[in-house]
């Protein structure tokens, strides 16, 4: 069972890691491949959320803790102090934005792909995707003869 933020659940509700998770997946290449596809969205759009988090407090910050900048110009007749305001919200606060904007996409797409390989792997067993790869051949005697069963599920 899917939970939230990338979590799987067994029947017992505790958690299964990833690793224990890529082993379970190890015999279908398809949903193996796609859950590894969506730990990597869930990584990149974590980065990208906490990279522009940072970016913008880190912004932030700065513009509250330095609000002026002063400059010396010196000059042949007098020296010259110049008074310049820092402009906030500065190209960092923008990339930042950016980022988050970009990230929330990414961690729904990581969420919906990992659900599908949870479905997947639960329905694959239920309607006996397993059942064809493991076919049985019993040899039957009774009073009337004997005969060859073949059983596919």
């Amino acid at each position: 069972m899917y939970k939230s933020n990338g979590n799987i659940l067994n029947s017992e509700n505790q958690k299964i890691s990833p690793d224990q998770v890529r082993e379970l997946l190890k015999d279908n290449e398809k949903l193996l491949a796609d859950y590894k596809a969506g730990r990597s969205k869930k990584t990149v759009g974590n980065v990208l959320f906490i990279g522009g988090s940072v970016l913008i407090l880190t912004d932030m910050i700065t513009n509250l803790t330095s609000k002026q900048k002063l400059t010396y110009s010196d000059d042949i007749s007098h020296s010259i102090i110049k008074v310049e305001n820092r402009i906030y919200p500065s190209v960092f606060t923008y990339i930042g934005i950016a980022a988050i904007i970009v990230a929330i996409p990414v961690k729904i797409g990581f969420s919906k792909k990992i659900k599908n390989v949870v479905a997947d792997y639960n329905n694959q067993n239920t309607t006996g995707y397993k059942q064809f790869n493991e076919p049985k051949l019993d040899l039957i005697t009774n009073s009337n003869g004997i005969g060859l069963r073949f059983i596919l599920n």
